[in-house]
This record gives structure tokens, C-alpha cells and sequence, in this order.
């Protein structure tokens, strides 16, 4: 004995349309790209008529098998819905709307495209309008169904007292799951922050005479125009801290320190004038 459905069935057998719909867009998306340039320009331009084109062919369900994808995947359907109604639905539902749409476009009038724009807000605030009565009461979920006398039924009877004890499990342990990773995720992020600053500040200046790379303390990336703390000698590129006007060292400065830098190539070049002095 078939009886009326639930809301919350009817409303996901529309996101499984919407993303079966989404899926077989992408594909055809894909084949496109794949195409020559002038073969995508081609394809690009009659975008529209190949949406309506898809649309057809996911309707070809509903006329083979009496529902869409989405219904038979709830197990529920339209009370007397025969291909003169289908028909009805597909016009009303898509072909309209693509055709009032496409003959905006290609006229190219500005008030044309401004009527259109006006009368797609009206109909578009009746459906928000008709979709909150629908939650609030039931009846049909869509201002077309509304408009066309579609209502949507349990094909069986639903058994109320069957419980998946599997699915609730499973939920169950993701919700734990999910709950101990938002738990511990703050301590292993401060911990990792400690452990990379420890690491900073315990890297030292090393000399190109050696033949190492000068490692920046802000990027950890071989530094460019590198600049030298005058004590604390850690390296930085010029341009990870020249955002600071007094060329601190940003890694004394989070130990509430101030250490000047100063260019790399004029530290070694005062090196090696002492040197030579001596």
C-alpha cells in the first residue's frame, strides 16, 4: 500500500537529480577540453544547447522507467505520471526556461534582457517563497510540481521500526573520529610551531667560504640579498623582512629581542678588510 512521502525524501531524491545532473555535465566538460582549440570555441558558444541536450537525455529515464534517478533511488514516484505529463514537466521544467533564456541573449536588447531579469527574480522569489511553505507543511516540493499537480509517493510502505544498526554505527565512530582530530589538532599545531621555532633559532650563521647554502630563516629557502643579525647572526633574505622598517631580526624579536640586521655582502667585506689589516 503506497502512501505520501516524506519532505526529507523528496528533497534528496532533488540532490541526487542535481548531482547526477553535475556528474554528467563534468564529463562532457572533460571531452570538450580535450578537443582542438577551435573545436572548444565551437562547443563553447553552443553551451546552452548542449545542456538541454543532456537534460534530454537524463529525461529519457524518467519516460523508460516512470521516475528519475533520483526517485528510484528513494523508491518513491509521481501519482499518474504518464509520458503526456512527463512531456508537460520536461517543457515546463527545462525547455521554457532554455528557451526564454537563449532568445534574451541572442536579441540583444537591453529591456528584453531586463524584463527577463525581472520576471526570473519574481519567479525565483515564488519558489523560495513555495520551498519554505513546503517545510513548514509538506504538499509538493517545487513550485512546478505545485503548478502541475505532481505528488510524490512511497512505492512500498515504509517500515517505521527497522533500524540500520550498521549505518548508525558507522556514523557513530566517524562523529568520534572527527571529534578527537577538532580535540587534538590545536596541541599538535602549537607543539609543531614550537618545535620549527626551536629550530630556528637554534640554526646558526654558516659561510659561504664553506661551502654551504645560506638558508633563510623565514622561507627556509637559500636566501637572497641575504641580511645577517649583527650578534645573533641568524640569516634572512631582504625581502622576507622588509616589511620591517628597523630590519629586526624576526626570530629575536618573538624572544622580545631586538637584533639589528644588516647586508651579508658588507658584514664579509668588513671581515675581510680586518683581515687584511692585521
Amino acid at each position: 500500500m503506497a502512501c505520501r512521502c516524506l519532505r526529507v525524501d523528496q528533497l534528496d531524491s532533488h540532490v541526487l537529480d542535481s548531482e547526477i545532473r553535475s556528474i554528467a555535465q563534468d564529463s562532457v566538460d572533460d571531452v570538450v577540453n580535450q578537443m582542438p582549440v577551435w573545436v572548444s570555441r565551437i562547443f563553447e558558444k553552443l553551451r546552452p544547447e548542449l545542456k538541454i541536450t543532456l537534460e534530454a537525455v537524463l529525461w529519457t529515464h524518467r519516460f523508460s522507467r516512470g521516475v528519475s534517478p533520483g526517485q528510484e533511488q528513494m523508491d518513491i514516484s509521481y501519482s499518474g505520471y504518464t509520458p503526456k505529463v512527463i512531456t508537460g514537466h520536461f517543457l515546463v521544467e527545462v525547455f521554457i526556461p532554455y528557451l526564454s533564456r537563449r532568445v534574451t541573449e541572442l536579441s540583444g536588447r537591453l529591456e528584453i534582457m531586463r524584463m527577463y531579469a525581472k520576471v526570473e527574480a519574481i519567479f525565483e522569489l515564488g519558489s523560495l517563497l513555495h520551498f519554505l511553505y513546503f517545510l513548514r507543511s509538506g504538499g509538493h516540493s517545487t513550485l512546478t510540481e505545485s503548478i502541475l499537480s505532481l505528488r510524490n509517493w512511497n512505492n512500498n510502505q515504509p517500515t517505521i521500526s527497522s533500524i540500520n544498526y550498521d549505518t548508525q554505527n558507522r556514523e557513530l565512530l566517524w562523529h568520534a573520529f572527527r571529534d578527537v582530530i577538532l580535540l587534538t589538532y590545536p596541541f599538535i599545531e602549537k607543539i609543531r610551531q614550537r618545535v620549527v621555532k626551536k629550530q630556528k633559532l637554534n640554526r646558526k650563521f654558516r659561510s659561504t667560504m664553506e661551502g654551504f647554502d645560506i638558508e633563510c630563516i623565514v622561507c627556509d629557502k637559500p636566501s637572497v640579498i641575504p641580511m645577517i643579525g649583527q650578534k645573533c647572526e641568524h640569516v634572512a633574505c631582504y625581502t622576507c623582512i622588509a616589511t620591517s622598517r628597523k630590519m629586526i631580526c624576526p626570530l629575536c624579536l618573538e624572544e622580545k629581542e631586538e637584533q639589528q640586521m644588516e647586508f651579508l655582502a658588507k658584514k664579509l667585506k668588513e671581515s675581510s678588510s680586518i683581515l687584511i689589516d692585521q
